[in-house]
């Protein structure tokens, strides 16, 4: 039996007891839910978005009471794609009487509804001209006959929720619900999307405007990634030493990509040894080796006009409206702001005050590097 294996995951979300850190982000989403107040969460993809959701879905039912549910809408292309997720989000996650209770329901309906295996979608694999819009309006009511079995409040994750926009009218449709159910259900609306989140909840044309307090989940701190990191090479027979502080410089405070830096450093530190500087440099190259693919399809995916912009960000060291690096990338500035609007709205870059970052630092440090590899010279400040 394997008893030497990498503790550091980055390939999926972690379970709720190996996120780093989020305590206070737990405490403030419990308080809304228990509060009744709904929460519009944005995170870039990647951020451990999902992962802290889990958690305060574990701790809420733990703690208070909560009945947790999570809809994860990432894809969702139709009215029936959102009933079977909803449906199926149910049949995970309800248990005991109440899940009794509401399967029982559900056959009674006669719309083809179901925790078991039979549910929506094998009614529509087999009737495909079935109306699926019934179904998903006795779903989205289903927080109403929770709370009729006695449970405190449910608590409703809707994951990845900016991909609504894709089914028509699907926001008005969640609000004719939620808008009573206020007293039996907490919601968290969370999404990747900055620009999509906004328009829903902050277009006063959209039926959900104002609908939901917003809060965003922030990079981690880089003494809680180094404190992770250092703790789990201790438990597995092996010592971080002086590969902690650059990796952790790479990170720059990236969830997932601090766990992938740490993965392939473990990787090149044997049992009972101390990683070096050697160790560190094999392992960055091996990370960025293993993003390649994902990094070049990114940037071919992009227009002429953002991967200037991109460019213009890591030329510039943040300020990407200096005359020097635009005049080298024959970019307009009108042109550059409208490029990094658009990266800012699809959470490629983040702006704090007039400075510019690339989210993903290990993207940023392959565009940089794209850029010397062309021969260009450096940029300078002007």
């Amino acid at each position: 039996m394997l008893t030497d294996v990498n503790p550091f995951v980055y390939s999926h979300p972690l379970a709720p007891d190996q996120i780093i850190d989020r305590d206070e982000e737990t405490r403030q989403l419990l308080a809304a839910a228990v509060g009744g107040h709904y929460v519009r969460l944005y995170a870039p993809r990647k951020y451990g978005k999902t992962s802290l959701l889990r958690r305060v879905l574990r701790d809420g039912e733990r703690e208070e009471g909560l009945i947790p549910i999570l809809v994860d809408l990432y894809g969702v292309l139709s009215v029936a794609d959102v009933a079977i997720r909803f449906e199926r989000a149910y049949a995970r996650q309800l248990k005991g009487k109440t899940r009794a209770r509401i399967e029982e329901f559900l056959q009674s309906t006669g719309l083809g509804l179901s925790l078991g295996a039979l549910g929506i979608s094998a009614r529509l694999q087999i009737a495909p001209r079935t109306d699926p819009l019934p179904a998903l309006h006795t779903l989205l009511d289903l927080p109403l006959r929770l709370e009729e079995g006695g449970g405190f409040r449910a608590l409703i994750v809707l994951d990845e929720f900016q991909d609504i926009t894709k089914v028509r009218e699907m926001d008005a449709l969640l609000r004719s619900h939620i808008q009573f159910q206020g007293e039996v259900a907490s919601f968290i609306f969370a999404g990747s999307e900055p620009g999509l989140m906004r328009e829903l909840f902050e277009d006063r044309a959209r039926p959900l405007y104002g609908a939901a307090v917003p809060m965003r989940l922030e990079r981690l701190a880089d003494a809680d990634i180094a404190a992770y990191i250092a703790d789990r090479f201790r438990e597995t027979d092996r010592s971080v030493g002086e590969a902690l502080n650059p990796l952790v410089a790479a990170a720059q405070g990236h969830p997932q990509r601090a766990m992938l830096l740490a993965y392939r450093l473990w990787e090149e530190v044997a049992p009972g040894a101390t990683a070096t500087l050697a160790d560190w440099g094999r392992a960055h190259a091996a990370a960025l080796a293993e993003l390649q693919p994902e990094f070049d399809a990114n940037w071919r995916r992009l227009s002429t006009n953002a991967q200037k912009g991109l460019r213009a960000v890591a030329g510039g060291s943040g300020s990407p409206f200096q005359r020097r690096v635009l005049e080298q990338l024959d970019l307009p500035k009108s042109s550059a702001r409208a490029a990094l609007n658009a990266l800012a709205t699809s959470a490629t870059v983040e702006q704090e005050g007039d400075v510019y970052r690339i989210v993903d630092p290990l993207f940023a440090e392959w565009i940089a590097n794209l850029r010397e590899a062309s021969g260009d010279e450096p940029f300078e400040a002007g």
